[in-house]
């Protein structure tokens, strides 16, 4: 019934729509007969100097009240009589006239019309006039993309847009990025935050997936560093990318839409001869700000002997920390930090052909990417293939493409690595090591694993050495993947067409894991552990749309009508074994049946929607949209499936308004708002509890595993309803222009898992609990200060900020964690009342008057209370892109700076605990002195000095002993220790192309059309307060809830890298 309800409000909202514009075209008809019997149709292109069309240009008959609008191809049609004149307006040129002599009228517009950016695409790929949008689109053009390219679309967004954070996970081969736009909306680790991306018009999954079983090797979740699947995209085949930031601009997406949507359109070919593109690059990394060491101690410890009274410290050498002795120049050191990474290489090439005539198009690419990761047997490689084409046939336009991708990654473990198993990560061996042990020495001479120790450890202390890691233990993932699309578009009329897209995106990912036998390997694995996923992905949808256009008088209306279809399946193979009888001998036949287990799991998912757009404008000036959809889907109850999403913005372009009072030094200006609400449905299964096959064991019998997620057979969808604000204004003649903008969104009604009793038999459970608020500010201002016959300086600076926080958690869950991102104490979460990218953490003892309360022997004590210890969003970021043209030579620099949010340490955590870091080699030879309160209230002072003995534990100790004790135990009740809060500045790229002269080419080389010489770097200057660089995210590039962003922890550093490239166009 509620179904129902909906489809007829969805209904009559749109024949309500519908119904005005049906009278007035009668009253039309009526008014206007004895104009029309001298007036004859007059049809023409507005373009500027430069033959591109203007969209959205005003076409008026002058002395009369008749007029019209550019569609999005500069196109109009009106009424005129022969000799009457035309005047066509548009945003910051003067008007311009031209007599009407025939049935077709091209008008060029001369002033003011260069560098405009006024079509976007928007919602289900649909381009509209952007003077005439409610709320904020922002767009890059291929151009602007390639100047600082990365086989990562979703980098080239980095700095250029305000409201759109990107973090680049690690500088680690085939590493992936999270992009953010205005701040995540759901608390759950299970929920993605980020927007949700479309390739040419068709949903493309952005997943990073990294899949373990949490009771063997869980960790890899946060032990490797995954990709996200838009890396499968080749930039060079992207024509334009659009990022809808609100909720009314994603909103006829539906459920699917409610982090925003960024739309990705491919390359077509262009009407002419058939022109073929070649380009090549070379790329150069290297690791930037590695962590430093000290170079005072010694691999080992001092250790307190006392005997008949007597007390003394003596070296022992049998520990992997450097707690040891001053060494003197005497020993050997090694930098097996700066040894252990090398330089990078990464070869670039692409080809394309293109072409096109009146009726048609093609474009046909291929791509080779191969990278050489900084870490030692790591990299990455894909391939890439794309078609496009367009051919029109009577009143039909068929279009077609396809895109096939092959990705090759080849990781190590990052982090402490593996489930139980602290010395098994190859980062966290290389910051660890002691400078005086040469890390290169890792076998004996018959191959097998050298011990530092020999058998003076139990193998579960130990620590594997990083060289053996990363060319003994492999971790692998091969993803193939196809996508494609077919469409057919009808005009009907020159107002009415009927459009249908069916598409498809499918992949397979296999992740391969690899562990080499008698490693420092714990629970099961001494002998060896193979693991390997195999995931399948397939995606199916369709979609059907009309759009009906006309104006009436100083009225344009536009009604869209449509429906789609989706259709998701996820199959996943999961198969694991260890204790091999051959060793390094990996099948899953070489291990008995009780060490094997097998999974299978599949999911599948449907969502129909149907969906409409009523738009208006009067006069070219002012603007309204409203919206509605109403979704079902099979991943809800019954009763709760069905839900309706609407969406009202507005617009007036009041300079369109002012007529001859506009002043002339104001070109544009434009006040907007917006009101939506969108949402999100569920996964699979979450509603019931399901049961899968998970063990294959026992001579092949099949057991069946229960789900560790209690279902919730009443959930309701997630929804986020939101509004905006903002102004445009552009000044002389459109050089320069500014845009800010305030939101406010509520997203409530979050699907959580959080912990649930022991007695229920499950982990987890599903309910719908919580609020997330996100409120910011966007301000972006650009312009072009210098333009001369030979100079051109563009620049454009963007600031946002936004605060998200949280509250509604059910009574007793006051923190909803990230699972795998928490080290130390310090996890990543959102806290209800507090911060959603909140840190939790401890603190120590005090009392009410802050003082601290320290124990018999001087030191802080634990609160043993858990609160919100920082805050890992910013307060502001923003980024300045600088563009310098002079003559055939253009410099570009992009800027990002960032101001707040908190970033916890854990690699100079893990360091200092093992005494490597720069700042243990300095704390352990000056005193420490600590204030506080005792037991009974008492204000007392403690001090210490090494090298003198004092009474700790009522045994005598030395300073030195108290110190070390002090900075490796009680100093780490205190998380905020271990936090600082970054501000940074960094030059994100910087590059310089040339065109060679046109008429040179002519002379020398006449099948070179054009040829292009580019040098870049990126990632050269980094001015922070943090030690190390901030852009982190210690769990990898796709973690749900708050996300891992803010957690630093023996991960591949970021790296610096310089391109040299050439472009050919034949």
């Amino acid at each position: 019934m509620r179904m129902k309800k909906q489809f007829v409000l969805l209904a009559s909202l749109m024949i309500a729509c519908g119904a005005p514009m049906a009278l007035t075209s009668n009253q039309n008809l009526s008014g206007f007969t004895a104009i029309a019997q001298s007036n004859s149709k007059v049809t023409g292109t507005v373009t500027d100097l430069n033959g591109e069309p203007l969209i959205g240009a005003t076409v008026m008959v002058k002395g009369t009240k008749m007029g019209t609008a550019t569609d999005v191809n500069g196109k109009f049609s009106i009424k005129a009589a022969q000799g009457s004149t035309l005047v066509v307006t548009y945003i910051g040129s003067k008007p311009t006239e031209v007599k009407v002599t025939g049935s077709v009228v091209n008008v060029k517009v001369a002033d003011g019309t260069t560098n405009l950016d006024e079509v976007v695409v928007t919602a289900l790929g649909i381009k509209k006039d952007k003077k005439s949008l409610g709320y904020a689109v922002d767009d890059l053009s291929s151009e602007e993309l390639m100047r600082n390219k990365s086989t990562n679309a979703i980098n080239s967004l980095s700095g250029k847009i305000a409201g759109v954070n990107i973090t680049q996970s690690s500088g680690a081969a085939g590493a992936g990025s999270q992009i953010i736009l205005r701040g995540g909306t759901s608390g759950s680790e299970n929920r993605d935050n980020q927007p949700l991306f479309v390739v040419d018009g068709i949903i493309y999954d952005n997943s990073s997936t990294v899949v373990g079983n949490s009771a063997f090797d869980g960790s890899m979740a946060s032990a490797t560093t995954s990709s996200n699947r838009v890396m499968d995209i080749n930039p060079e085949d992207i024509e334009n990318m659009s990022v809808l930031k609100g909720p009314a601009a994603s909103a006829l997406y539906g459920s699917r839409a409610a982090n925003g949507v960024v739309i990705i359109t491919t390359k077509k070919g262009k009407e002419g001869s058939v022109e073929v593109n070649l380009s090549a690059k070379y790329i150069s990394s290297w690791c930037k700000d590695l962590p430093e060491t000290q170079k005072t101690f010694r691999r080992g410890y001092m250790e307190e002997i006392r005997t008949d009274g007597n007390y003394k410290r003596a070296f022992n050498e049998f520990s992997y920390n450097s707690w040891g002795e001053q060494y003197g120049s005497d020993v050997a050191t090694y930098d097996n930090i700066g040894n252990f990474f090398q330089t990078g290489g990464v070869w670039d090439t692409n080809l394309s052909v293109s072409g096109g005539t009146k009726n048609g198009s093609f474009y046909l690419s291929g791509s080779y990417y191969d990278q050489d990761g900084v870490v030692p047997t790591t990299g990455y490689t894909k391939t890439t293939f794309r078609f496009n084409g367009e051919q029109k046939f009577k009143m039909f336009t068929f279009g077609a493409n396809a895109a096939y991708s092959s990705a090759r990654t080849t990781r190590t473990l990052t982090g402490a690595a593996l489930y139980g198993s602290s010395g098994t990560g190859a980062l966290y061996g290389v910051y660890n090591w002691s400078p005086t042990d040469d890390m290169t020495h890792y076998l004996n001479e018959d191959g097998t694993r050298y011990r530092m120790f020999g058998d003076r450890l139990d193998p579960w202390d130990e620590r594997d050495n990083p060289y053996w890691i990363v060319n003994k233990n492999k971790m692998t993932d091969n993803t193939d993947r196809f996508t494609g699309n077919f469409s057919v578009k009808a005009d009907i009329t020159d107002w009415w067409w009927v459009s249908y897209r069916m598409g498809v995106d499918t992949y397979t990912q296999d992740a391969s894991n690899r562990i080499a036998p008698n490693g420092a390997i714990k629970q099961v694995w001494q002998k060896g552990m193979m693991s390997d996923n195999d995931l399948r992905y397939r995606y199916l949808s369709t979609n059907l749309m009309t759009n009906i256009n006309k104006q009436f008088g100083d009225f344009n209306l536009n009604l869209m009508l449509g429906t789609s279809t989706d259709y998701t399946r996820i199959k996943r193979n999961y198969k694991i074994a260890y204790n091999f009888a051959v060793p390094e001998f990996y099948s899953y036949d070489n291990v008995s049946n009780t060490d094997r287990n097998f999974s299978y799991f599949m999911s599948k998912k449907r969502l129909v929607g149907v969906f409409g757009e009523f738009r208006a404008d009067w006069r070219n000036a002012i603007f309204f949209t409203v919206t509605g959809r109403n979704d079902w889907t099979s991943t809800l109850p019954l009763d709760n499936r069905s839900y309706f999403y609407p969406s009202v913005s507005g617009a007036i372009a009041f300079t369109e308004l002012m007529g001859e009072a506009r002043p002339e030094w104001l070109s544009f200006g434009k006040v907007r708002a917006s009101w939506a609400e969108v949402g999100k449905d569920t996964g699979a299964y979450e509603t019931n509890t399901e049961l899968w096959p998970v063990h294959t064991y026992l001579n092949d019998a099949v057991s069946v595993g229960n789900s560790w997620t209690r279902g919730n057979p009443v959930l309701k969808p997630e929804k986020s309803r939101s509004w905006e604000v903002g102004l445009e204004l552009r000044f002389i003649q459109n050089r320069l222009k500014f845009d800010i903008a305030y939101y406010q969104n509520n997203s409530f009604n979050q699907i959580l898992s959080p912990r649930g009793p022991q007695s229920t038999g499950y982990i987890f459970c599903s309910i719908n609990a919580g609020n997330v608020y996100n409120k910011g500010l966007e301000i972006s201002l650009s312009g072009t200060p210098i333009k001369t016959g030979d100079f051109t300086w563009e620049t454009g600076i963007n600031v946002a900020g936004n605060r998200g926080t949280m509250d509604g958690l059910p009574k007793g869950m006051e923190f909803m964690y990230v699972t795998d991102v928490q080290y130390a104490g310090a996890k990543a979460c959102s806290i209800s009342g507090g911060n959603f990218m909140a840190i939790s953490g401890t603190e120590w003892a005090r009392n009410e008057e802050g003082k601290l309360i320290l124990d018999k022997n001087g030191f802080p004590t634990d609160g043993k209370t858990t609160l919100e210890v920082g805050n890992r969003e910013a307060k502001f970021t923003g980024g300045w892109n600088n563009t310098f043209t002079y003559k055939n030579f253009t410099l570009n620099m992009l800027w990002e700076f960032r101001v707040g949010g908190d970033v916890f340490n854990g690699t100079k955590y893990a360091m200092t605990m093992s005494g490597v870091s720069k700042w243990s080699g300095e704390f352990r030879q000056q005193p420490l002195t600590i204030s506080g309160v005792d037991a009974d209230g008492k204000d007392v002072t403690h001090t210490w000095e090494p090298g003198k003995i004092y009474t700790f534990n009522d045994l005598p100790t030395d300073g030195a002993t108290i110190i070390e004790g002090y900075y490796t135990g009680a100093y780490n009740y205190e998380t905020r220790n271990w936090i600082t809060k970054v501000n940074s500045l960094r030059l994100r790229t910087i590059s310089l192309g040339y065109d060679v002269p046109k008429d040179w080419l002519v002379k020398n080389i006449k099948f070179v059309k054009r040829a292009t010489f580019t040098f870049t770097a990126n990632n050269l200057l980094l001015f922070t307060n943090y030690d190390g660089d901030p852009e982190v995210a210690a769990a990898g590039a796709g973690r749900g809830g708050s996300s891992s962003v803010g957690f630093d922890y023996c991960g591949v550093p970021a790296t610096s890298s310089v391109a040299f490239g050439v472009n050919l166009t034949f």
